[in-house]
C-alpha cells in the first residue's frame, strides 16, 4: 500500500468523502456519552463550510490510493504567546480506521516538513479524547497532552455543603470579581502550570456581570471563589459545542487555595446546572489545562471528556546550517 499511496492538496471534489470520514469518526468516538452534541452526526454544513475555506486557503493535504481518499489534515497558521505556530482542530482531519496509523503518519510527515522548513515548530492538534490509537501515535511523535474539552448535563440531584453562599454577582461586586481574577492570573502562572492568562480590566468584568452569569462564593461573607457561565449563540466547529449551550469560559472558575476541597466548587458548579436547567439549556462545556492539577481532578468528576488537545515544540535549531 505504502507504494500506491499519495498526497495531494485537497480539492472541492474531494470535500464530499472527506465530511463523510469526519463523521464516521466522530460516531465512532463520541456516542460513548450523552453530554456529548449529537448534532455533529447530522449537521454537516459547518464541516463542509471550514474544509471549502480549508482548500481555498490550499491548507489541507489529503491521501489517497487508486482514487479512494482515506484521509484529510488541515490546518491553521497563528502567533502563540508570540511563537509562530500551527493548529490542527478535530474538524480538520479524519483518517478510514483500516488504514488508520499509516495514513496520519503520511499526512503528518508531509505537512510538519513543510511547516519547519518554514520555521514553525509549534505544532498543536486536537483528537477525540476516546481514539487511542492516535494518541499513542502522537505521542510517540513527541505530542504531549495540554488542554481537554468536556461536556456535561446538568444535574439537578447535586447535594452540597450550607455553610457558605453563593450568589449571582451585581455591578457593585466588580472589584471583588476583578480581585479574584487577578490572583488566578497569579495561580495560573506558578508551577507545574506556567501559564499566562488574559488580563480582564474592570470594566471587562463588567461587561461579564452584565452580559453573562458570575457566581461568587463566600464564607462568613469574605469571597473566596467565582465561576463565569455564559450562553452560547452558534455552533462553534473548534470545541464542537453547539448553539444554546451553557460555557464555562471567559473567567472561568477560580477557588482560593485555602478553601479548595471544601466543596465549594461543587456549590458554584450547583449553581451553573441550576441556572442552564431553569433556562433550557442542556449542553455544558468547560475546557481545563491538564496541567492544572485541581482543575483536572475536579472538572472530570463531573465532566466527560471529549476532546484533548496536543502540543509538539520542534527543536529550534533544526534549521541551523
Amino acid at each position: 500500500m505504502e507504494n500506491e499511496r499519495m498526497i495531494y492538496i485537497m480539492q472541492e471534489s474531494d470535500i464530499t468523502e472527506a465530511v463523510d470520514i469526519w463523521v464516521e469518526q466522530y460516531g465512532r468516538y463520541c456516542r460513548s456519552s450523552e453530554a456529548f452534541p449529537p448534532n455533529w452526526l447530522k449537521e454537516t454544513r459547518g464541516i463542509a463550510s471550514f474544509l471549502h475555506k480549508k482548500v481555498s486557503d490550499g491548507t489541507t493535504i489529503v491521501a489517497k490510493q487508486d482514487g479512494r481518499l482515506l484521509g484529510y489534515l488541515a490546518y491553521d497558521e497563528f502567533p502563540f504567546n508570540g511563537e509562530k505556530s500551527v493548529f490542527c482542530p478535530t474538524i480538520a482531519h479524519a483518517v478510514v480506521d483500516e488504514y488508520k496509523e499509516e495514513v496520519y503518519l503520511s499526512l503528518y510527515q508531509h505537512a510538519s516538513q513543510k511547516w519547519v522548513d518554514r520555521n514553525i515548530f509549534n505544532h498543536m492538534w486536537t483528537v477525540f479524547y476516546n481514539d487511542d490509537r492516535l494518541m499513542r501515535i502522537l505521542f510517540d511523535l513527541g505530542f504531549g497532552s495540554y488542554l481537554i474539552d468536556a461536556f456535561a448535563r446538568g444535574d439537578d440531584r447535586m447535594i452540597v455543603d450550607p455553610g457558605y453562599t453563593v450568589n449571582r454577582a451585581n455591578l457593585q461586586d466588580v472589584e471583588i470579581v476583578y480581585g479574584l481574577a487577578e490572583e488566578s492570573r497569579e495561580y495560573y502562572r506558578s508551577a507545574p502550570l506556567f501559564l499566562r492568562r488574559d488580563c480582564y480590566s474592570r470594566d471587562d468584568i463588567k461587561g461579564m456581570i452584565q452580559d453573562s452569569n458570575v457566581f461568587i462564593a463566600r464564607i462568613a461573607g469574605e469571597p473566596i471563589g467565582f465561576i463565569n457561565v455564559s450562553v452560547s449563540q452558534s455552533d462553534n466547529i473548534i470545541d464542537l459545542s453547539t448553539s444554546n449551550s451553557g460555557l464555562i469560559d471567559g473567567m472561568g472558575a477560580y477557588i482560593k487555595p485555602e478553601s479548595r476541597n471544601k466543596g465549594i466548587g461543587k456549590a458554584l458548579l450547583k449553581c451553573v446546572f441550576d441556572y442552564c436547567r431553569e433556562n433550557g439549556i442542556d449542553g455544558i462545556h468547560v475546557d481545563f489545562e491538564t496541567a492544572n492539577l485541581f482543575a483536572n481532578r475536579f472538572w472530570r468528576r463531573y465532566f466527560d471528556p471529549m476532546l484533548l488537545s496536543l502540543r509538539r515544540t520542534i527543536n529550534k535549531n533544526i534549521n541551523d546550517r
